[in-house]
This record gives structure tokens, sequence and C-alpha cells, in this order.
């Protein structure tokens, strides 16, 4: 074999080496994206905003969270229903005649006795109806506030975590020019020890600079959250006792309306054994029908005034799922801009790579096809935070 035969092989054993292959073979590279993904520099924001997400979407429903509003509605129903009741039974009472004669008399006297007994158990049993329901409805605004407390809390320190987010990744942005620079010069292999000493001092003080500006502004958004929980516990607890003072008034108020009722009843019935006049008196002066109008009349303004006030909850409720869903739509949005901006430094790099080794295209995928070149660790090397 001559000297230029041989020289012709060479070159052709080392165009075989370079490539990968023989002369026109196709070579592939291959990267595999979910480790260059998770080894990225902002893969920490990343997962950052799939956190904040899920904690966002773990608050859109809460189990065991009951309906105040329809509660009330029903509470006001059966008021009314009750007030129905006794409006009857007083126009039943007043409706009852009397006769001169002492037998007839002794007889209205003794059905009344007995109305007033059975009316003083109703009283009763109405005053401990009235109280568990001012107690129940009490109770389902103050589970309602505690909820919407808690949700726009949630959604303050949304808005202040993902402020947080955004100067991490301002910063780093920022700042990598600069730390690349400085890496490239730590990884040259013919640096003295002082000269290495003074580049790590100064990635670590870029680091440093970076961690403070982070850690003030962690420490200002947890002042400005104490103070905002603060003010909303003052808020709820303002709230709760006006609507337990409220809903106390128009209790004691029905209650007052039906005592005086039977006050009226009582005293009444007193005196009939031995004036029958006092019978007519007692008729002329029990204005049965006023009593049961006004008690009717009270329990439907009651009605109306909590379903009022637990309609305005309701809307608040749902203004803040509202607000809720637009701010997991927005990191959602966010989230999916940094990670194809990701995707796209890869493939940059992959695709640089590629070229400087004489490969016909690069596969950024999953898994890695048969015979491809893994240029994975060259690509996680030159990964930088933009």
């Amino acid at each position: 074999m001559t000297r230029r035969s041989q020289l012709s092989c060479a070159w052709l054993l080392l165009g075989v080496l370079l490539t990968g292959g023989a002369p026109g073979s196709a070579s592939i590279g291959f990267a595999d994206l979910p480790q260059l993904i998770a080894a990225h520099p902002l893969h920490g924001v990343l997962a950052a905003y799939d956190r904040e997400i899920a904690a966002l979407r773990s608050t859109q429903t809460v189990p065991g969270l009951d309906d105040p509003a329809g509660r009330a509605r029903s509470g006001a129903a059966s008021l009314r229903n009750r007030s129905g009741t006794a409006r009857l039974r007083a126009q039943a009472i007043a409706a009852r005649d009397t006769r001169p004669d002492l037998l007839q008399e002794n007889a209205a006297l003794s059905t009344i006795l007995a109305l007033r007994g059975a009316s003083a158990r109703a009283a009763l049993r109405y005053s401990d109806e009235l109280n568990r329901e001012v107690a129940a409805s009490l109770s389902a605004f103050e589970r309602a506030t505690a909820q919407r407390t808690a949700r726009a809390f949630g959604a303050r320190r949304q808005q202040l975590r993902e402020k947080e987010l955004m100067l991490a990744y301002d910063l780093a942005r920022r700042d990598a020019p600069q730390r690349l620079l400085l890496r490239l010069k730590l990884s040259e292999l013919h640096l003295d020890a002082a000269t290495h000493k003074v580049l790590e001092s100064q990635l670590v003080a870029l680091n440093g600079r970076e961690g403070d500006a982070l850690y003030a502004a962690r420490r200002r958004d947890a002042a400005v959250l104490a103070s905002y929980w603060r003010q909303l516990q003052e808020e709820g607890a303002t709230e709760n006792a006006q609507m337990a003072a409220q809903l106390r008034a128009k209790g004691a108020a029905n209650d007052a309306i039906r005592f005086r009722a039977l006050q009226a009843e009582s005293n009444a019935a007193a005196a009939l054994p031995d004036v029958p006049s006092q019978l007519a008196l007692f008729r002329s002066s029990y204005r049965s029908a006023a009593d049961a109008q006004a008690i009717s009349e009270g329990f439907g303004a009651a009605g109306v005034d909590l379903s009022r006030r637990f309609g305005e909850l309701s809307d608040v409720d749902e203004r803040s799922r509202a607000a809720t869903a637009a701010q997991i739509q927005r990191l959602t949005a966010d989230r999916g801009k940094l990670y194809r901006s990701i995707v796209a430094q890869i493939e940059r790099i992959a695709n640089r790579l590629a070229r400087t080794r004489h490969l016909t295209k690069v596969l950024v995928a999953n898994s890695r096809p048969k015979g491809s070149i893994d240029l994975t660790d060259a690509i996680q090397a030159a990964l930088t935070p933009f």
C-alpha cells in the first residue's frame, strides 16, 4: 500500500471517529428533557409555581361547608309558621263569647284558664325554639366569617409569594451574565490558588446579595401578612358581634311581644270569677288580632333581614372564588411561559452542540432513540439561568 493510500485511510478513520459512523450516515443526538429541566437553575422557581397553584386549588373546595343563607331562610320560614299558629290561637281566645249566667261564666273561666296553661307551655316552647334558631344562625354566620377571613388571608399571602418569586426570577436574570463569567473563569484549569479564591469569593458574594434581597423581601411580607391577619380578625370579630347583637335584639323583641300577649291573658283571667263585666273588659282590652299581626310582622322582618345578610355573604364568597380562579390562571400562564423558556434554552444549546459535533439533528425528548449520541451531560454543563 502506497503512502498516499495510507493517508487516505487515516483521514477516513478520523472522519468515522468524529461523526460517530461511516461517511454519509445520519448521526442523531439525544437530550433527556426531564433530567435537564430538573437540573436547570430555575427549576426551583418552576416547582414553587406548582406548589402555589396546588395550594390555591386546595382552597376552592372546603368539605363540610354548609349553606348559611339557606339555613337562615329556613329558620325565617319556620318562625313565620309559628307566628301564624300563635295568631290563630289568640284569635280563637278573643272570639269566645260570655253570657250573664254564673255557670257559663265559670265554664268560660275554666276554658280560659286551661288555655292560659296551654299558652304558657307554648310560650316556653316558643322561647326555646327562638333561642335555638338564634344560636344556629349566629354559629353559621361565624363559620362563614371565618371561612371568608381564611380565603382573604390566603389570597393576600399568595400575592406576596408571587411577588417574591418574581423578585427571585428578576435577580437571577440580572446576575446571570456575571455568574456565568465567574463560573467560566473558575473552570479554567490553570488558575493559581489566589485567583481561584478571589473568583470564588466574588461568586459567593453575588449569591449572598441575592439571598439578602430575598430575605429582606420575605421579612417585609411577613410583617404585612401579620398586620393583615390582625385586621381580618378584628373585622371578623366586629361583624360577629354586630350580627349577634342584631339576632339577640330581634329575638328579645319577638319574645317580649309574645310575653305581653301571655301577660294580658293572665291578668284578664285572674279577674274573671267575680265580676262578669270584667269578661267584656278583657275582651275589649285584649287585642289578639293586633298582637298576632305584630308577631307575624316581626318574624317576617327578621327573616327578610337574615336572608339579606346571608345573601351578602354568598356574594362575598363568590367574589373570593373568582379571585382565586383568576390567580390560578395567572400563575399557570406564568409557569407555562417559564417552562417554555427553559425548554427553548435547552433546545438552543442542543442544536449548537449538534452543529459543533456534526450531527444531523438532535432529539430533545423523554426517551433515547437507539443508536443516538447522548448530549445530556454536555447540555447540562452549559445551562445557565438565562
